[in-house]
């Protein structure tokens, strides 16, 4: 009984909401008495919204803001550090890189190699880690008011700052990753600058660990089609990776 209810579960994190037909196709083996009833008790527990004909995730989020850094660090640490050792692969020495502010990519900016190139980055937690534990790279920060929940800054005239860069890949955060809201973040401003990074760099990628799909916060910087890579922890479902594959190389 309760490998059904994680696999009902799961499914429908994957996919943001569902209908109970769609449910009862994909676990054709159980009846639809059966689902339905595990749809009340994951209810109950919180894990599910029920809708007319269906259910959603209970945790796809429409936060209006981000959770504190320090908070962001302690979840899902291995996770991030197994989408840290993916990323670094697209790394190439010599070039310009963009670091975004955030747990996944300071989990990026801790294992990156003592190589000879320019780390640019808006979060100075990241900037003093590389250079606090690297020789080589060249640490170049955008200047502009520090958010304290956050630890970002938001950069003045942006576009006069990031025009002079060129970027080989700009490694971006996510707040919520969704099949249809795409890439999204919960602070208008960061969704500017991450929309910015994507027209000025050669090559995007999302550092996407699976505690973040089928959450959507409200701002959506880019679908899925519109970033060259994303970087997972090698724990999204399969359904959810095929879907991601149709629009972009996955990681």
């Amino acid at each position: 009984m309760h490998e059904r209810r994680d696999a009902i579960l799961k499914y429908i994190e994957a996919n943001g909401e569902v209908s109970i037909a769609a449910l009862a196709e994909r676990f054709s083996k159980w009846s639809e008495m059966t689902i339905r009833r595990d749809l009340a008790y994951l209810e109950k527990e919180r894990s599910i919204i029920l809708t007319r004909g269906g259910a959603r995730s209970g945790r796809r989020g429409f936060g209006l803001s981000e959770d504190y850094y320090s908070e962001r660090e302690q979840r899902n640490p291995e996770a991030k550090m197994t989408v840290a050792a993916k990323a670094v692969s697209l790394m190439e020495p010599g070039k310009a890189v963009y670091i975004d502010s955030g747990s996944s990519a300071m989990a990026l900016a801790r294992v990156i190699p003592d190589q000879h190139c320019v780390i640019i980055t808006s979060a100075p937690n990241i900037a003093l880690e590389i250079l606090s534990t690297k020789t080589l790279p060249q640490v170049v920060m955008l200047g502009g008011t520090l958010a304290r929940r956050s630890l970002a800054i938001t950069p003045y005239n942006l576009d006069s700052q990031l025009s002079q860069f060129n970027i080989d890949i700009a490694f971006l955060g996510v707040s919520g990753f969704d099949l249809h809201a795409g890439c999204t973040v919960g602070n208008q401003y960061d969704c500017l600058l991450k929309q910015h990074l994507i027209r000025q760099a050669r090559r995007s990628a999302v550092l996407l660990d699976s505690s973040k799909l089928a959450v959507a916060m409200p701002f959506t910087y880019a679908k899925i089609g519109e970033i060259d890579t994303v970087v997972s922890d090698g724990m999204i479902p399969e359904e959810t990776a095929q879907e991601i594959r149709k629009q972009t190389t996955l990681l």
